[in-house]
């Protein structure tokens, strides 16, 4: 995403988001180019609908999409897991978002995926750390690894 405010020198200002990757800034550099490999970027510019309103979302939620790539889908997930009292509830959200293309079993255990979901769950009272969420995922992995829900 990328904002272009004007100073009081009318210089343009630009605004960078980075998230991930490695990134170089030449700021005397005459041009730049950027190439993107594989799809991932593509599935976004062949399905548009699902990016609609996505200058709407604030850092944590552009955090999600990275996830989950779709604002209608980021902003039903955020509404989830605001209404998660403990970590097991939040396990239960994580579950639904197994479906998603980009979220597999080995994502969810992560501390960066777990770090993503943390601040949207502003009703955890306790267990609010990235280890009890892990072992509560963890859980819920076994629990549909034999069968049960």
């Amino acid at each position: 995403m990328e904002k272009e405010n004007i100073n009081m020198n009318d210089k343009p200002e630009i605004e960078i988001k980075i998230f991930g990757g490695t990134n170089m800034i030449a700021p005397a550099g005459a041009t730049a180019v950027q190439n993107f490999y594989g799809d991932q970027f593509a599935e976004v510019a062949i399905r548009p609908e699902e990016t609609e309103g996505i200058e709407s979302l604030n850092d944590a939620e552009c955090l999600l999409f990275t996830y989950v790539p779709d604002v209608k889908k980021v902003h039903e997930y955020t509404r989830l897991l605001g209404e998660c009292a403990t970590a097991h509830d939040l396990a239960g959200v994580v579950s639904i978002m197994l479906s998603e293309p980009r979220v597999g079993r080995d994502t969810v255990v992560k501390g960066t995926f777990i770090e993503v979901l943390l601040p949207f769950a502003s009703r955890l009272t306790s267990g609010a750390k990235v280890d009890n969420v892990r072992q509560q995922i963890n859980n819920m992995l076994m629990r549909q690894g034999r069968g049960g829900k």
